[in-house]
């Protein structure tokens, strides 16, 4: 805190400015938007993950009553354990978004992070009529952290299901070459004009009545920490197309 004395000629008087700066650094300040916002979005998705819980939950307590009933089949017992490996799946997904933000980078697979996203995102998608398409490759590797380039991939996605008003599929599409891995997720929503594209990633400037913007904000830092950059376009006929460009260390 700077104090500084100023006085005033015409009446003598004397005030007294005072300046507080904020010392943390950039990187400091950029970590905690980014667990703010992965706070955020676990608790939006607690809804639809409660409601993908619940079916597996009423499927056991019926194979349960039948069990005590002294009906025995072994498929029952099969099918119990595919519920719960389904729950243990969606609520570890869920606990992963909620770490703290590390930075730990390695060789991972794209196609696994994009897969357990999905299996994230989809009770929020499936809730809203939208079907999410993928067929990835498993030989597709990029060096980064897996939290953070879990987060970019949840961002856009979930933008994307948000986008959907009406239903319909959300494409994602890897590609890759010699030098660089892409990730493309085209969604069926209103699309978004040419002339304010330029504009997405600004803090608080969104398309959304009840979004802050904050989201692709840090999705954009992630992605210049990964030496990857974001490629946004309005398709021809319907929706938008984020394309994320990753490149393939030497």
């Amino acid at each position: 805190m700077i104090y500084t004395k100023m006085k005033e000629k015409d009446t003598d008087r004397t005030y007294y400015l005072s300046i507080i700066a904020d010392k943390r650094d950039k990187k400091e300040v950029e970590e905690i938007m980014i667990q703010s916002e992965k706070m955020s979005v676990a608790g939006q998705l607690a809804a639809g993950v409660a409601h993908e819980i619940r079916n597996p939950l009423t499927s056991l307590k019926g194979f349960l009553q039948l069990l005590q009933a002294g009906v025995r089949k072994e498929e029952y017992y099969n099918i119990m354990i595919e519920e719960i490996e389904k729950m243990e799946t969606i609520t570890s997904e869920l606990l992963f978004i909620s770490k703290p933000l590390t930075e730990t980078k390695k060789l991972e697979s794209i196609d696994s992070m994009i897969r357990d996203v999905i299996v994230l995102l989809g009770p929020q998608a499936k809730m809203k009529g939208i079907f999410i398409e993928y067929g990835g490759s498993e030989k597709d590797k990029i060096y980064c952290d897996r939290s953070q380039i879990k987060q970019v991939l949840i961002n856009l996605i979930k933008n994307a299901i948000e986008a959907m008003e009406q239903g319909g599929s959300i494409r994602i599409v890897t590609s890759s070459s010699e030098s660089h891995v892409d990730v493309c997720i085209i969604d069926e929503g209103p699309g978004i004009p040419q002339e304010i594209i330029h504009k997405l990633g600004e803090p608080f400037f969104t398309t959304k009545q009840s979004g802050t913007g904050l989201g692709l904000m840090i999705t954009k830092q992630i992605l210049e920490r990964h030496q990857a950059f974001l490629e946004v376009k309005a398709n021809e006929q319907i929706g938008s197309t984020f394309r994320i460009i990753f490149p393939i260390p030497a």
